[in-house]
């Protein structure tokens, strides 16, 4: 394990040892070995044999870490202490005669369904030899011990960035894949699903045209909070954006997503629309994301700011998810452009979204042939909001 965070074992395995031993005590009925129930005698159980090996107790971790891997903790701690419990009542009910063997093996089979891989979830979190392996741990005892019901900020989101491709590139559409190149003149639009509702913001910067706030705005018609399961197309309508002349190089668009507003990072989009704030670097809260890495680039995270929120933390939050699960992966579908789940604990999303802004003709076609051998600098450019099928665009400023 790496210097950047460590483990403190205080308490790991307390329900493992301490807590498991107990239970097992108060339950376990070793004389008389047999218990009458009417006229059945059935042997009784030692309930503390039942019990899976191996460390499933409170996941203790360094000081540094950020306090909603603690709300994480803390859950599935409660989460596999009811487990345990469970197990307790039912290996007590048995041997009171409150219910017979075969309700007794049914539910205890479903339990141990439950708490059975609990021991091997936990050794992969303290054994990750990396940041991603360990959040990617974590994240899977996190899934499998915590219920839905219980994990009340999770938030997953899908983006397609579709793009039609102007008729000197050859025409046609695609959904955009991380890097990829795309021509001036190319016209994209955003289908965003999110679950449950939230609240999405999406913007960009470039070194010519400064900011520019893609969502919301109250001219293409989309509105925060996004509805559940439903596609969103940004911007609504028949409205798309343009890739303009200004900025050539690749392109990051920031997204950012929660369950619930944030009031921060709407106060400085709105100071961004009103024109009060042009650069990022006027800017605090908008300054500290434009540090954040883009995805894929296996920047290092700072964990020491990883709770401090959006103005003290510039890091990329939220879990990268199998596009082959995406809804877009569907037969006859396109898979996304990404998909990404909050962390543990967390009720944040951000993601930096980068492609490849090329001119046309030549340049595009030399950057298509290259885009998945020669990945280039990361630089900055702009966007046009126009009407389908006119040539009057409307800047965003």
């Amino acid at each position: 394990m790496s210097q950047r965070r460590s483990f403190v074992h205080l308490g790991l395995g307390v329900l493992a040892v301490a807590g498991i031993a107990l239970a097992g005590a108060s339950c376990a009925a070793r004389s008389p070995s047999s218990v009458a129930c009417g006229a059945e005698v059935r042997p009784s159980i030692d309930c503390s044999s039942e019990i899976p090996e191996g460390d499933i107790g409170v996941l203790n971790l360094a000081s540094d870490t950020a306090s909603f891997e603690d709300v994480a903790i803390r859950r599935i701690s409660a989460e596999t202490e009811k487990f345990v419990a469970a197990h307790t009542r039912l290996c007590r009910d048995y041997n009171a005669c409150a219910i017979d063997k075969a309700t007794y093996d049914e539910e205890k089979k479903a339990l141990l369904k439950l708490l059975t891989p609990v021991g091997s979830l936990v050794a992969a979190v303290k054994q990750a030899s990396s940041e991603e392996e360990r959040q990617a741990a974590l994240d899977a005892l996190y899934q499998h011990t915590v219920p839905e019901a219980e994990r009340k900020e999770e938030l997953t989101l899908t983006l397609s960035m579709e793009a039609e491709l102007p008729e000197s590139a050859g025409g046609g559409t695609r959904t955009v894949k991380p890097d990829e190149p795309l021509p001036t003149n190319t016209r994209v639009f955003f289908k965003v699903e999110v679950k449950p509702r939230a609240y999405v913001y999406i913007f960009q910067n470039n070194a010519t045209s400064g900011l520019t706030v893609l969502f919301p705005d109250e001219r293409i018609g989309t509105k925060n909070p996004l509805d559940a399961s439903l596609a969103s197309r940004i911007p609504n309508g028949d409205l798309r954006f343009r890739l303009n002349d200004k900025d050539l190089g690749f392109e990051d668009i920031y997204i950012a997503a929660s369950r619930t507003p944030l009031q921060n990072l709407d106060e400085a989009l709105a100071r961004v629309r009103d024109g009060k704030v042009t650069r990022i670097k006027d800017d605090k809260l908008l300054d500290g994301m434009k540090h954040l890495p883009v995805e894929g680039a296996g920047a290092k995270k700072d964990s020491k700011c990883r709770d401090a929120g959006l103005e003290r933390c510039p890091r990329i939050r939220g879990l990268e998810l199998d596009l082959s699960g995406a809804s877009g992966s569907k037969p006859g579908s396109k898979p996304p452009s990404f998909m990404a789940r909050t962390e543990p604990g967390d009720g944040l999303l951000l993601k930096v979204f980068s492609f490849q802004h090329t001119s046309e003709g030549a340049a595009y076609k030399d950057a298509a042939e290259k885009y998945a051998k020669l990945p280039a600098p990361k630089t900055r450019g702009g966007m046009v909001i126009e009407r389908a099928r006119t040539r009057g665009g409307m800047v965003i400023e």
